[in-house]
């Protein structure tokens, strides 16, 4: 890749973190005249389990407010990495199992049994599975991005940080709202909430959803007809209850439940041999194939893909992803005078059948079938001091039951069955059925305390502990059979076992984990803080659940730990009109699990255990209303992350390489400007922001044909309102460059080819939303 010139954008980092510091007399110059609307708004956040400014926890978090949320056009989760620098969040699925990295910090495996480093919480509740977490975004409050090991007050497997999402709670006063979006492909989307006050104690709230699109990439089929993949076809409900009979309890009952229909992800073909010249474009591909998107190389089969990302052709025309999730969440707050209990109850069910055409291409190389599913209960008890004084206290104890179930199926090479239709077994050429089974139960149990101790006026002590018990049990089997025996979603006829539990050496793991957090903040002034912090995070070890046909592949990692030093400063100036955030951090990483793809005559997934990495870097985070109605900010995040110790046990030396999914650079610009009546009580707001990642990798290989290098995207918005905001027009354009970028990328050499998975091209459209009543 062509790397970027760091100096310009480190010496910009450190200025900022320079002005930040030095220049507290500026503050006091600012006019005292200013309009009273130019003011920032005050960002509440529950980063440490209450209620306070996002200025004054020291803790690093970026929060996207309901009106960034609406103006936004967010749909998923994915979404949101588009808005948060330092934040990825990708999958090579439609609705489901994404991959999220903070920092550089994350885990690139897709099977549903290993959980992230990044926990997921939807209005506090923990969503262990990777399945569920691709959901759909509606009817939100807000959404925080803790970065950084939060081990103490959120647990096991948030070693990277937390994404926080919390949902719009009912209220006392009836209204709600509506809205519609018309866009490119046919995009169609109806979102509604209403508030449902029953008396003064008890309100109810529903919410609803559809998302519907056509799909962005045109496929051909062998003989003749066409279909269009990538689509979007979703639907949910949410029913909320608030129930307040005294001052000193709340209680908020919610039960949701999503499906999904859409066609699986269609990927895009990197053919690598060149039939031309006979050559095979490793290492040399661009010399050899002409780089990305020539259409000179082809796969194992011949098939050449055309240069256009967004069509290709394939041999299976029903590729459909079903997910389905249903949830419910209690949350319970008691004021009991001197402490606060709350209490949080959650279940989680989740369901998961989909068919891939793995090859992306017309032949019959790879076919998949998986159907998956977990099942989750946790319940959570927090005690927070409610008193007067220096010391502050929160003590609580958190349990988890977690059970996946999992089926996953490769028919391989099937297009050289030389009776085609009947069934045939070749174990020497690969030409084969594999069905893998497996059951994985997790139990966890923590218990966590952490206090803050005001040691003067200014200085303040945070000092927090956690210790987590875990077990896991598994359950697995892989099978291989005959290719066109039965459909894919059929019971395969069994001819051998290829591996089973034994393979892994045990079925049971118990871990015993103990997590801290200690930090330092000091008030400069009413406006600055300056804080310091060491933390310990880990994720839970566990099994690879990947494992098919190569012993190999059975393996057992251990849990993964992360010291992570950082300091920072939080401050506000000219009378609250710039908001100024800054960071450094430097991350000691060992044991993390690192996933990927070894080569063979068929592709193996490897889970191991990297013995050290590196990840050092700096964030700034600016917002200025420099003008009344005007609203500018820009944030950014460096990284330089890189394995220091990494040898697999197949011998590869991956030290020195950068991790997976760790961009140099990652900037996000916004622009708002809200004009105020200008016919009769009729306004604009116009808005745009601006994203650039810098050049990644998504194989630990650092394999250049797979890398993705440095790209923006450009958002834009403009809305017709009246004063009182009960409705508003707006027009909304995507990707306004139609920048064609990889999003992930996977090594399938075995088969003479690559599968890219490319982000969304430029989409634009209207909405139109209408608010009654308390809105």
């Amino acid at each position: 890749m062509n790397r970027i010139n760091r100096t310009p954008l480190i010496t910009g980092a450190v200025s900022t973190l320079a002005l930040i510091g030095a220049t507290p007399a500026m503050a006091q110059e600012a006019s005292q005249d200013e309009s009273p609307d130019r003011v920032l708004q005050t960002v509440q956040v529950t980063a440490e389990r209450r209620e306070a400014s996002q200025q004054d926890v020291p803790v690093t978090v970026a929060s996207i407010d309901e009106r960034m949320l609406n103006e936004g056009d967010y749909r998923t989760s994915e979404d949101l990495a588009q808005q948060v620098p330092g934040l990825q969040i990708k999958s090579s699925f439609s609705a489901s199992n994404p991959t999220i990295f903070i920092r550089g910090v994350g885990i690139n495996d897709f099977n549903p049994a290993n959980s992230g480093a990044i926990g997921v919480m939807v209005d506090d509740m923990f969503y262990s599975s990777t399945t569920g977490q691709l959901f759909q975004l509606f009817d939100l409050d807000r959404v925080e991005v803790l970065k950084g090991p939060q081990g103490t007050l959120y647990g096991r497997n948030t070693t990277g940080g937390v994404l926080s999402i919390h949902t719009k709670e009912p209220g006392f006063e009836p209204g709600g709202y509506l809205s519609a979006t018309y866009g490119r492909f046919n995009q169609m989307d109806v979102e509604g909430a209403v508030n449902l006050p029953v008396s003064d104690k008890l309100a109810f709230r529903l919410s609803a959803v559809s998302n519907t699109r056509d799909g962005t990439r045109d496929i051909a089929f062998p003989d003749g007809t066409s279909t269009e993949k990538n689509n979007v076809d979703f639907q949910a409900a949410r029913l909320q209850m608030l129930f307040e009979p005294t001052n000193a309890l709340k209680v908020l009952g919610k039960i949701e439940y999503g499906k999904s229909s859409a066609t699986s992800r269609s990927y895009e073909s990197q053919g690598l041999i060149n039939y031309n010249t006979g050559e095979v474009g490793i290492p040399d591909f661009d010399r050899v194939c002409g780089g990305r998107g020539a259409a000179i190389c082809g796969d194992a089969f011949g098939y050449v893909d055309d240069k256009d990302p967004f069509s290709g052709a394939e041999n299976l025309k029903d590729t459909p992803e079903e997910v389905e999730a249903f949830t419910a969440n209690l949350q319970v707050e008691w004021d009991l005078g001197a402490f606060e209990l709350t209490s949080v109850t959650g279940y989680l069910d989740t369901d998961r059948e989909a068919i891939l055409e793995v090859d992306a291409s017309p032949n019959r190389l790879v076919e998949e079938y998986i159907n998956d599913g977990s099942e989750q209960f946790s319940q959570e008890l927090r005690l927070a001091s409610d008193w007067d004084g220096p010391l502050s206290l929160i003590t609580g104890a958190f349990y988890l039951q977690d059970e996946l179930t999992g089926q996953d199926s490769f028919e391989l090479l099937a297009g050289l069955n030389p009776t085609p239709g009947t069934p045939y077994f070749d174990a020497t050429n690969f030409i084969l059925r594999t069905d893998r089974f497996y059951t994985q139960k997790t139990d966890t149990f923590a218990v966590f305390v952490q206090s803050d101790y005001d040691l003067t006026d200014r200085l303040t002590a945070t000092l927090g502990a956690r210790f987590t018990w875990e077990e896991r049990e598994l359950d697995h089997v892989a099978y291989a059979g005959p290719v066109d025996a039965v459909p894919l979603d059929g019971d395969m006829p069994v001819f051998a076992t290829l591996l089973d539990t034994s393979d892994f050496g045990t079925d049971n793991l118990s871990f015993e984990e103990p997590t801290f957090r200690a930090a330092l903040s000091y008030d400069v002034s009413d406006d600055i803080m300056v804080f310091g912090s060491v933390s310990r995070g880990f994720k839970s070890g566990g099994f690879n659940t990947g494992a098919t046909s190569d012993p190999v592949e059975a393996s057992v990692v251990e849990p993964e730990k992360l010291m992570a030093y950082e300091a920072g400063i939080k401050s506000e100036w000219f009378d609250r009109t710039l908001r100024a955030n800054a960071s450094a951090f430097y991350y000691d990483y060992t044991d993390l699990q690192v996933f990927g793809l070894a080569p063979g005559a068929v592709p193996t997934q490897t889970l191991f255990n990297a013995e050290e990495a590196e990840i050092t870097g700096v964030e700034f985070d600016l917002t200025s209303v420099p003008l009344t109605g005007l609203e500018l900010s820009l944030a950014g995040t460096y990284l330089d992350a890189e394995y220091t110790n990494f040898v697999t046990p197949l011998g590869q030396d991956f030290s020195g390489n950068s991790m997976v999914a760790a961009p140099d650079w990652s900037l996000v610009a916004r622009g708002r400007y809200e004009t105020g009546p200008i016919w009769g009580d009729l306004g604009l707001v116009a808005g745009a922001d601006a994203t650039y990642t810098g050049d990644q990798y998504f194989d630990t290989q650092n394999t250049e044909r797979l890398a993705q290098g440095e790209y923006w995207l450009v958002n834009a918005r403009l809305a017709l309102r009246p004063q009182h905001g009960r409705w508003e027009l707006a027009a909304f354009v995507k990707n306004l460059a139609d920048e064609e970028y990889v999003v992930d990328a996977f090594d399938v050499a075995d088969f003479g080819f690559d599968e890219l998975v490319y982000g969304d091209p430029r989409t634009y459209g209207i909405s139109l939303t209408y608010r009654f009543g308390s809105g």
